[in-house]
């Protein structure tokens, strides 16, 4: 809270807007608020010379403040500062823009590195990030992807070994035409990928599900039975969901 020094707004000020002008007429409500409205606009310009003003004198004058105290005033100064952009129709990619060209302004941040420290970002950046985020969180790992196009390799290989017994059984006999050469093109190559998606995928499970839970089993086989028990008798229907869900 503000103390005895000048600030942005008199004690007079303070106490009134906390009362919501209770007990003054609307002349003086009027008055007043015309008053508050100067220093405001005031202090305002006043951030002109504050923007480059040096760190340490910044952290003498907050030195007093506890973290929660510092917390709870950035907040209501981002909140007010939210507040006359949207009053005024400010877009804020374009204030974001403005702030990136005052800093590239000021050259001279000797006594105010934590200028070249502010990191703003538009909300296309925003978005893009969280997409790049997504993207490296549940990117596949060398592993999985050849996984991935063993599995694929394996149904391009049997769908055409399919089409050929079927065609080998229904329509070659009466045309007297002969398609078993060609099913080995196709069959051992599927029985190939097939086999090495099941080697991969096995050998995961193995790694990160069944080799943990024996692990845990080993130094704690009573917390493991326990936590199983629970999970099957905890609601059985939520678990088939989160079991499909994760399917």
């Amino acid at each position: 809270m503000a103390g005895k020094s000048a600030s942005l707004l008199t004690k007079t000020q303070r106490n009134r807007i906390r009362d919501d002008f209770a007990d003054l007429d609307e002349e003086k409500k009027r008055r007043d608020q015309q008053r508050i409205r100067e220093r405001v606009r005031s202090g305002l310009l006043d951030f002109q010379l504050l923007a480059d003003y040096p760190d340490r004198q910044f952290e003498m004058a907050l030195d007093e403040l506890s973290d929660d105290e510092l917390l709870t005033i950035l907040a209501s100064t981002t909140i007010v500062v939210g507040r006359l952009r949207e009053l005024n129709d400010i877009d804020r990619a374009e204030l974001i823009k403005e702030v990136r060209a005052q800093i590239e302004d000021d050259s001279d941040t000797t006594n105010a590195a934590t200028i070249d420290q502010i990191e703003l970002q538009t909300t296309a950046e925003i978005r893009s990030q969280a997409e790049a985020d997504v993207e490296e969180r549940f990117e596949e790992g060398p592993w999985d992807k050849r996984a991935s196009r063993l599995g694929k390799l394996a149904i391009v290989f049997f769908i055409p070994y399919a089409i050929l017994e079927l065609s080998d059984e229904y329509i070659a006999e009466g045309a007297a035409i002969n398609l078993d050469p060609l099913l080995p093109l196709f069959g051992i190559p599927f029985v190939i990928c097939t086999v090495g998606w099941f080697i991969i995928t096995s050998l995961k499970i193995l790694k990160y599900n069944i080799i943990p839970v024996l692990v845990r089993f080993r130094r704690n086989p009573a917390a493991v039975v326990r936590e199983g028990f629970k999970s099957l008798i905890r609601d059985p229907g939520k678990q088939m969901r989160k079991a499909w869900d994760d399917l």
